[in-house]
């Protein structure tokens, strides 16, 4: 651990500060997992299989970051993965651009970063993943089987309303 500080520390002296931090999180609903989970078990009854799913898409996204450039051309980046006491994995990414690449003004950095909601008609999938995963509510009185109501009340405190939040 000491050692991959030191390299980490010496990329940073060398490339300067980073220049984006990415958060990648294990989602335990990824059908590759669902797909090949032993009959009556959890996600986290398997983390063998958890940890493998998730290191191979880990690895799919550094490599759409350092050799497709989907965020721009890069010259070093670093990552650290996490385990969070529920035993779910995230990965910390730092990520260093080359300078032409680098985001100085808001413009730089709305190139980099999009949200949008999809069509459901068109895409189905990734629409259904943003309003299951990205959005809080509708909840409160009027929608008493939401997944975050217990007790007539909603378990993130968030006053009850009819319109989806972020």
């Amino acid at each position: 651990m000491i050692q991959n500080y030191q390299d980490a520390m010496a990329i940073c002296k060398w490339a300067r500060c980073p220049d984006a931090f990415v958060i990648f999180i294990y989602n335990p609903q990824w059908p590759k997992i669902k797909k090949v989970l032993l009959l009556g078990h959890q996600p986290q009854d398997q983390l063998d299989l958890v940890t493998r799913v998730f290191k191979i898409k880990l690895k799919e996204l550094i490599n759409d970051i350092h050799k497709k450039h989907i965020m721009g051309c890069t010259i070093a980046g670093f990552y650290v993965i996490e385990f969070q006491k529920r035993g779910l994995l995230h990965a910390h990414i730092l990520i260093f651009f080359v300078e032409n690449y680098k985001p100085h003004m808001v413009k730089d950095v709305d190139r980099m970063i999009s949200v949008e909601f999809l069509n459901p008609e068109t895409n189905r999938l990734a629409h259904e993943t943003v309003a299951r995963c990205m959005m809080h509510g509708p909840c409160g009185v009027a929608f008493l089987n939401a997944r975050c109501m217990e007790d007539g009340k909603c378990k993130k405190n968030i006053h009850a309303s009819s319109n989806p939040r972020w």
